[in-house]
């Protein structure tokens, strides 16, 4: 059997596949900041909550975590849009063979989400608190892990064969959606380097809110360098750390498309380059706890990250499919709605935030 065969036939778009694309990495962009800043403020969290019993840093993250997190599940739908629009016929598959995993993500969330404000009210009052943000850490922990699986097997449709079984065990094990893609080399390094990019960007997310805090005037310089020292620490770190995290995770694509990025193509090695000198940027700045030029420099990173996520998605799929010959049905009318909406849920957001911190600093 061919895995092409495999394939549905894709839908059409209703605008050119290159304005949905640059929507999928400008939204990705956001969405996987605001991920990081939770999974890593809640490690961040869990970490200190064991060497300390009362910690400002703590109860800093933890009020900030559940804001956090609604942000991240909310600008989390339109890149999940867009791949659909896009990559539907991948996706949609790769989400079925594993949908036993896939759907429990909502469980998964609202346990998540749920154990956050306990956490937060409970953190000075109950002594096992804790083992409250650990269970907090493990789930998002697994959700990435799922997440993950669920991208790369869209990406491998030779691995759906799977599903069919072999001559000597047909059900092949996979049945009643339960498959992973656990044959991919680079699932483990591909989850590795997000899960350590979540990491760093906790600390920076620490050294963010006590660098706002002394901005405003509620807490004392000497209290605010520390934390923002512990967090710029973390995130220099974590951040290092992922040249070797990303250097495996390099390693472990198909030659071919490593090749791309290692001088066959000029366009794919100078996204790859670009990438690397934001990331030096990055480091230059937060070794010198600089902390709001080393949160621009990592949201350029990131955005350049993204880019290249998009290329080796898209060399991937090349054997099998090309988004440029999606089929246009031409409908500018969905697109200017959600420019519309987008513009208008930007402004209610950045209105909710003001009034918060207003508030808090009437308090």
């Amino acid at each position: 059997m061919s895995p092409a065969g495999l394939i549905p036939p894709p839908d059409a778009i209703p605008v050119s596949w290159g304005w949905l694309e640059s929507l999928l990495v400008l939204t990705f962009t956001a969405h996987i900041l605001l991920m990081n800043a939770v999974a890593g403020g809640a490690f961040v969290c869990a970490v200190r909550s064991l060497s300390y019993r009362s910690d400002a840093a703590v109860r800093e993250l933890s009020h900030a975590l559940p804001t956090l997190f609604a942000l991240t599940v909310n600008f989390g739908v339109a890149p999940l849009l867009f791949a659909q629009m896009l990559y539907g016929q991948f996706f949609y598959t790769s989400s079925v063979l594993m949908a036993a995993y896939w759907l429990s993500v909502v469980f998964l969330a609202i346990a998540a989400y749920y154990g956050m404000y306990l956490f937060q009210y409970k953190y000075d009052a109950w002594t096992h608190s804790r083992w409250l943000i650990a269970m907090v850490c493990a789930v998002l922990l697994f959700m990435g892990f799922i997440f993950s699986n669920n991208m790369t097997m869209m990406l491998r449709p030779e691995a759906w064969l799977a599903y069919f079984g072999t001559p000597e065990n047909p059900a092949g094990g996979t049945m009643g959606g339960t498959m992973l893609n656990l044959g991919d080399p680079a699932l483990l390094p591909r989850y590795l380097h997000f899960m350590v990019a979540a990491l760093a960007v906790g600390g920076l997310t620490l050294a963010l809110l006590f660098d706002h805090r002394l901005r405003r005037g509620t807490v004392t310089p000497d209290e605010a360098g520390r934390h923002i020292r512990f967090g710029m620490m973390w995130f220099t770190v974590g951040t290092a750390s992922q040249l070797l995290v990303g250097s495996a995770f390099l390693g472990s694509l198909p030659l071919e498309i490593r090749q791309l990025f290692l001088g066959a193509s000029t366009f794919h090695t100078g996204a790859f380059a670009i990438a690397l000198v934001c990331v030096a940027i990055t480091l230059h700045y937060s070794v010198r706890n600089r902390v709001l030029p080393t949160a621009v420099a990592l949201a350029c990173t990131v955005l350049a990250m993204s880019v290249v996520r998009a290329l080796v998605r898209a060399a991937y799929l090349a054997p099998y499919f090309s988004v440029r010959d999606l089929p246009v049905q031409p409908d500018y009318s969905p697109m200017v709605l959600f420019a519309v909406i987008l513009a208008a849920g930007l402004w209610c957001i950045w209105f909710m935030v003001r009034l918060a911190f207003r508030r808090n600093k009437e308090e």
